[in-house]
């Protein structure tokens, strides 16, 4: 299945409406759409989760059309946990520019920033790898990364007041890294290939953990 072009900001309410009144349906507290970086060992550890946007506490008719655009990708959102993340892929982008379609072509600086998420993510290639949604519903403990990021770029941003966000084991999930530029890479890679990168100068000079 797929989400009919919206032609109306009437109609986009109107599916809004349609999502949120659903049985189990949980209004998230913080939500955003990340690029992640995997180890270079082990592609299923997350290193960091770098975000154009967060939204903490506002924006809820978009979290709605995301999840509703999971679900129409077959992506099932659980919403008994605290947090729920999910990898994206092009059909979740495609069911998203339908919804947002009202709102596509004034949506450039100060103006439907989740939209303009959206519309980049639709010049992209190769969406379902390494794209990742997650939803806080409680500010309970971080259970992934992803979550962890997002609570870290709330408090950095001034989304979240000092003091006032769940940070409890937040630094036990996050890997210790080393970084060359904006990339970071395990530990464990670099002392496989430390006498490599030394000769082609890509080494890391300095070590930031966590």
């Amino acid at each position: 299945m797929a989400i009919e072009t919206i032609t109306s900001t009437e109609a986009f309410k109107a599916l809004v409406a349609e999502v949120t009144s659903q049985a189990g349906y949980k209004e998230p507290m913080a939500f955003g759409i990340a690029r992640v970086d995997r180890g270079q060992k082990n592609a299923e550890k997350i290193l960091q989760a770098n975000f154009g946007l967060i939204n903490w506490k506002e924006n809820f008719g978009s979290a709605a059309v995301f999840i509703k655009a999971l679900e129409e990708s077959n992506c099932k959102v659980d919403f008994s946990g605290s947090e729920f993340v999910a990898t994206l892929n092009d059909n979740f982008v495609q069911n998203a520019m339908a919804a947002f379609a009202p709102y596509l072509a004034e949506a450039s600086g100060e103006a439907h920033k989740n939209v303009q998420v959206i519309k980049a993510l639709a010049n992209m290639e190769d969406i379902g790898k390494n794209f990742r949604i997650v939803f806080l519903f409680e500010d309970a403990n971080a259970r992934s990364v992803e979550a962890a990021y997002l609570k870290l770029y709330a408090l950095s941003l001034a989304k979240a007041e000092l003091r006032t966000v769940n940070l409890n084991g937040v630094f036990g999930i996050l890997s210790n890294v080393a970084w060359v530029g904006n990339t970071p890479y395990e530990l464990d890679y670099l002392r496989d290939h430390e006498i490599e990168m030394k000769l082609n100068g890509t080494y890391p000079t300095s070590r930031f953990c966590r």
